[in-house]
């Protein structure tokens, strides 16, 4: 591909994976799909971007698949109409196999209405040995344990320091496979701490690098690396340089107000490094910033409108940092 269809390429499209030898995964779950076989429901957990979809819809491929975006549709009529529908239809277009698939993609996003038809559908249609669901989703604890229970949760995040050196050594190679196609340079030490700091997310990898091959840096080193090292930098600067009240307000609301759960997960991981990179004169407030940052996260699931837990998170922070 030349450098000019390249620039109006996204990255994480052309490097999407389309079948299971492209995906990097722990050995543990690839060894799970060998043969590409579907045998019984799974949810997928992990964080953003570690190939939880990628990974559901490359199985469902040679299947016929009905795919569901549960945040965008949580309502029981999705229960009763389209999953119904999909499950008693015939097929259209012929596979290579005569299994359908339902992928509940971020299906952590449900309602508790949802979940209780949702549970209904899968006693009904799972007596069909040819109609799999495979969900995916963030934060488990967000779906109900009886839902749980009817499906293998795989968890993408490494169980062990050993599975975590597998995962973090994968994920390299492929970066630097990626790097060598873009021609692009990038030091030893540059795509250790990129890897580390980016990971897991493989998305949010391959995304800084076309942010590198956008601005025409085709050698990086480990300086480059730390100017993008945080997922909502943006909110970080937020935090420490805009000390009006109104227009943090006007920020997060319009920006963030879908991503709360990720916002606040950041601030409890990625704050107290970009202090220690950016403020080194201010680590000593890290761990009253981390227990309010927990504290928060605990509220979480007990408040009618998530964004106000994380705007009140923001300016706690920030009623800290300005403290003497």
């Amino acid at each position: 591909m030349s450098n000019e269809s390249l620039n109006n390429y996204l990255f994480t499209a052309k490097y999407r994976p389309k079948k299971l030898d492209d995906i990097v995964l722990l050995d543990r779950i690839r060894n799970e799909f060998i043969g590409g076989d579907i045998k019984q429901n799974y949810i997928f957990l992990g964080p953003a971007g570690c190939g939880k979809t990628s990974l559901a819809k490359i199985l469902a491929n040679d299947t016929t698949y009905l795919y569901i975006n549960v945040s965008d549709e949580s309502s029981v009529d999705v229960i009763r109409t389209k999953i119904s529908e999909f499950c008693l239809s015939m097929p259209i277009v012929s596979s290579s196999t005569n299994m359908k698939v339902v992928i509940l993609d971020e299906m952590d996003g449900a309602s508790d209405q949802f979940y209780k038809a949702l549970r209904g559908a899968i006693e009904k249609f799972t007596e069909n040995a040819n109609i799999r669901f495979i969900g995916t989703c963030n934060y488990i604890n967000k779906i109900p344990d009886p839902i749980q229970d009817r499906f293998m949760c795989i968890n993408f995040v490494p169980a062990t320091k050993k599975e975590e050196r597998e995962l973090l050594n994968k994920y390299a190679h492929h970066i630097i496979k990626i790097c060598k196609e873009l021609n692009i340079v990038i030091t030893k030490d540059a795509i250790i701490e990129f890897v580390k700091k980016n990971f897991p997310s493989m998305r949010s990898m391959i995304s800084k690098l076309q942010t590198f091959y956008d601005k025409g840096i085709k050698n990086i080193s480990i300086d480059d690396i730390k100017i993008l090292n945080y997922s909502f930098v943006d909110v970080f600067d937020l935090i420490f340089n805009n000390t009006n009240p109104i227009e943090n307000y006007k920020v997060i609301v319009s920006q963030y107000a879908d991503k709360v759960d990720d916002v606040l997960y950041s601030l409890g991981i990625d704050l107290p490094n970009y202090i220690k990179d950016n403020y080194p004169n201010m680590v000593n407030k890290i761990p009253q910033i981390i227990i309010e940052v927990a504290n928060y996260q605990s509220q979480r699931y007990q408040v009618i409108d998530p964004i106000i837990s994380l705007l009140a998170c923001v300016f706690k922070i920030q009623k800290i940092i300005n403290s003497r």
